[in-house]
């Protein structure tokens, strides 16, 4: 299905997907960016909030980034 963008960022969502999921007006869609794409998720994503509980540990606790990936890099490292 293909749908177009309007002014504001509104983007209509096919008849057929709003009676199949029991989207209203209304209706909270959680909006995830995906490589190239956008994904939409009915409701709060869960992924969304463990994310956030996540940066902020790391914020706090002052773990870059960068020192997560060299510390993901080692640990695949070993398991290979």
């Amino acid at each position: 299905m293909v749908t177009r963008m309007r002014e504001k960022g509104q983007v209509t969502i096919p008849s057929d997907i709003r009676e199949s999921l029991h989207l209203q007006k209304d209706s909270i869609l959680s909006v995830v960016k995906l490589g190239n794409g956008i994904l939409l998720v009915p409701k709060p994503s869960v992924f969304e909030s463990v994310s956030a509980k996540f940066q902020k540990a790391a914020k706090e606790k002052g773990i870059t980034l960068q020192e997560l990936l060299r510390d993901l890099r080692k640990i695949r490292h070993q398991k290979s």
